[in-house]
């Protein structure tokens, strides 16, 4: 074996070294980042159920069912059933990724609807997902007081009170009025309007599985 030849082996020596010392420290991180980044994925969802939901006195993350890709969470209060929220997410947006946490009344019919992650443009495709509370300069001047509650958005509070029923008002499947349909959408931001208004039908039509999930656990007890 010549001078190269060896100098090639050790330095191959070295390379798997290096690579396996760097592959155990990434793992080791991994594992110790893995409880803490769940913990708090668990707490930004119990914050959204409380901000979609009604009051209510269970804990809706134990009582949870996945329909698909989508899981529902169902609130009670003394017993009774309050209200659901469904946390969903479609790939569909302008920057990718888009996630939800969307609250129905018992009767199937939605609540409120809340993005809770996003990469859409600001001041374009943002309209379209954020809730800003936004304060003028003759409110501040008049001392308004803080209002309560989430703050509005006209793309996202006009899914309230719609539901799949066949009797709603809105043409099925939901498409934004652009292509068609009943949906207000942000001009300039039409593909996250789309992506907001695939959020919203995908909800409601894994609602109808789940309430039929109910509904077939019903007869099997009787």
């Amino acid at each position: 074996m010549n001078k190269n030849s060896t100098n090639m082996f050790y330095l191959g020596i070295v390379l798997c070294l290096v690579c396996a010392v760097a592959a155990g420290i990434m793992g080791s991180a991994a594992a110790f980042t893995k409880d803490p980044i769940a913990q708090a994925k668990r707490k930004k969802v119990a914050d959204g159920l409380r901000d979609v939901l009604p009051a209510f006195d269970n804990d809706p993350m134990k009582d949870s069912r996945q329909v698909g890709d989508v899981r529902f969470y169902e609130a009670k209060k003394a017993g009774k059933t309050v209200g659901y929220a469904a946390e969903t997410a479609v790939a569909s947006g302008y920057a990718g990724r888009i996630e939800a946490l969307i609250s129905f009344q018992p009767d199937g019919t939605i609540r409120t609807f809340i993005i809770t992650k996003h990469g859409e443009t600001p001041g374009l495709g943002s309209n379209a997902a954020d809730r800003v509370r936004r304060k003028t300069l003759a409110g501040l001047i008049r001392g308004e007081k803080e209002q309560s509650g989430l703050p509005p958005n006209r793309i996202l509070d006009q899914y309230s009170g719609h539901s799949k029923s066949q009797k709603d008002t809105w043409k099925q499947p939901w498409k934004v009025k652009k292509d068609g349909g009943d949906a207000e959408y942000v001009t300039g931001a039409t593909i996250s309007s789309r992506a907001v208004n695939e959020l919203a039908w995908k909800a409601v039509c894994a609602f109808e599985k789940y309430r039929q999930g109910d509904a077939g656990s019903e007869r099997m007890k009787k």
